[in-house]
Parts: structure tokens; C-alpha cells; sequence
């Protein structure tokens, strides 16, 4: 058997020799040398690679594991010891997604940082010393980011500079409550404060409204009235009626006096 294949690749190589160094003729008649058969499979190559290239850009957004907004520092708990951390309803389960320039990505774990103003990540497909790696993320990634509560959604949008002085606020996360008449955010911050010698974290939102052009926050009921202009004597009957205290309303109850608000003027009252 050896000698057989031996001698059949003996009898083979001339007749190879003679395809590669004499012109052939193609189907159309014209003569073809290795030069223009090796051109001819570099551009059926090219066509291959461009074809496996277009498969994976069609399916890359549903089989690859999201990582264009992995980009940040490891973010260290510094808060551990003490009763009043600065994490946005931690102890409340959720779920999170996060929209960047290119897509948004769904079901992951977040946490937000009231106090750095930060969006943190959960790693829960590894673990490290016993814990989920945590990434504090690049702002300049996250354009928006959700936080899906059982009974509320928090949506955060990334105010930048210099938009964000032009509509009189600091650079940051915001959460947009609501969007009608008047435009409602909530700025979630926590005070850093002395207490046992550890420092604490006093949650305290502020809220702002956009009547326009520019967001204004208030203090008191007078300042509240005062954004609604000439329907504020209306405002101010539907606040009585409906018991609101403006000083301790939450974000729900100032929706619905937004809410009023735009009936008003739709209404033409």
C-alpha cells in the first residue's frame, strides 16, 4: 500500500506542475493562470468573511453578554458599619436595566448611590472574596437607567453639562417623575452627618419643576403656588381639598396636583 501511494503522487506531480505553470480556459472562454485563480479566492475570501461578519452583527445583540457599559472603578462599601446607608431603598428587591447611545440592557443589578451620585453594578455571575464584584460605571455610559420596584419604576435620566446649567441644574442623575404641563424630577441625595463617631447618611430628595425654560425647587406651599401663575388660586383649592401638605407630600401626591394642573388648562378654565 505504501508503495502504491507512492508512486501515485510520483505520477501525480508533473500534471500538477503543468496546470499551475499553463494557461487554462474558463467557462467563458477567457485563459486562466494561478495569478488570476489566486485573485479569484481572495475575492470569494473576502465575500466569506464579509458574509460571517454581517451573521454576527445580526446576532451579536442576542447572544453576546452585554459589556459596552462595563467601564468604571470597583466601587468599595463605605458605609458598612453604619444604620443609615447612602443606597437608594437597598434593602427593597429590584430589578434594573440601563439605556446607553447604542442599546439597553435588560434584567441586570443596580444599585444607585444617593450620596456620589453613582450607578452601581452587581457581578452575579462570579463571585470574589465571598461577594458580587461591584463596578461604580462611567457616566459618560449610561445615558438612562431603570429601577424596577414592586411597586414603583424609578426612572433616571443623566443630566450633562452644559445642558444641565442651561436648565438650571447640577450635573447628575435625576429621576423623571413626570412630563406634561410641567416637567417633575427628583434629585435623590443623601447628607453625610457625625453620629456614635461614624458617619451617617441622611436621605433628603429635593424636587424640581420645570415650568418652561428653566427648573425651580420649593420650601413651602407658598413657593409651590407661586410656579402655577394665574391658576394658582385653583391649585391651592385642590391642594385643601385633596389634604395635601406640600412640606411633607410625596412624589405621587405632587403628580396629581401636575395632573390637575393640566386639566386646567386643557379644559380652558
Amino acid at each position: 500500500m505504501k508503495i502504491r501511494s507512492v508512486y501515485t503522487m510520483a505520477a501525480i506531480a508533473p500534471l500538477f506542475l503543468f496546470l499551475v505553470t499553463n494557461p487554462l480556459k474558463g467557462q467563458n472562454g477567457n485563459l486562466l493562470n494561478n495569478r488570476s485563480l489566486s485573485t479569484s479566492n481572495s475575492k470569494l475570501q473576502s465575500i466569506s468573511d464579509q458574509q460571517e461578519e454581517d451573521i454576527k452583527k445580526l446576532y451579536s445583540s442576542k447572544v453576546e453578554t452585554p459589556k459596552e457599559f462595563l467601564n468604571g472603578k470597583e466601587y468599595e462599601s463605605y458605609y458598612s458599619r453604619v444604620k443609615a446607608k447612602p443606597l437608594l431603598f437597598y434593602e427593597k428587591k429590584r430589578t434594573a436595566s440601563i439605556i446607553t447611545k447604542t442599546r439597553k440592557y435588560e434584567n441586570l443589578t443596580l444599585q444607585y448611590d444617593t450620596y456620589l451620585d453613582e450607578v452601581v453594578y452587581s457581578d452575579t455571575s462570579r463571585t470574589l472574596n465571598f461577594r458580587f464584584p461591584q463596578i461604580a460605571l462611567n457616566k459618560d455610559n449610561v445615558d438612562e437607567f431603570y429601577l424596577y420596584f414592586e411597586d414603583d419604576v424609578i426612572h433616571f435620566i443623566n443630566y450633562r453639562e452644559p445642558e444641565a446649567s442651561l436648565i438650571n441644574l447640577k450635573e447628575g442623575f435625576y429621576e423623571l417623575v413626570f412630563e406634561g404641563g410641567f416637567k417633575f424630577v427628583i434629585k435623590h441625595e443623601s447628607k453625610e452627618y457625625l453620629r456614635e463617631g461614624r458617619n451617617n447618611y441622611l436621605y433628603s430628595p429635593v424636587y424640581f419643576i420645570n415650568t418652561g425654560e428653566k427648573f425651580l425647587t420649593f420650601n413651602n406651599r407658598k413657593s409651590f403656588l407661586r410656579l402655577f401663575g394665574n391658576k394658582s388660586e385653583d391649585v391651592k383649592r385642590f391642594i385643601k381639598s385633596s389634604g395635601i401638605k406640600i412640606g411633607k407630600a410625596d412624589k405621587f401626591q405632587i403628580v396629581s396636583i401636575l395632573k390637575y394642573y393640566d386639566s386646567l388648562i386643557v379644559s380652558g378654565k
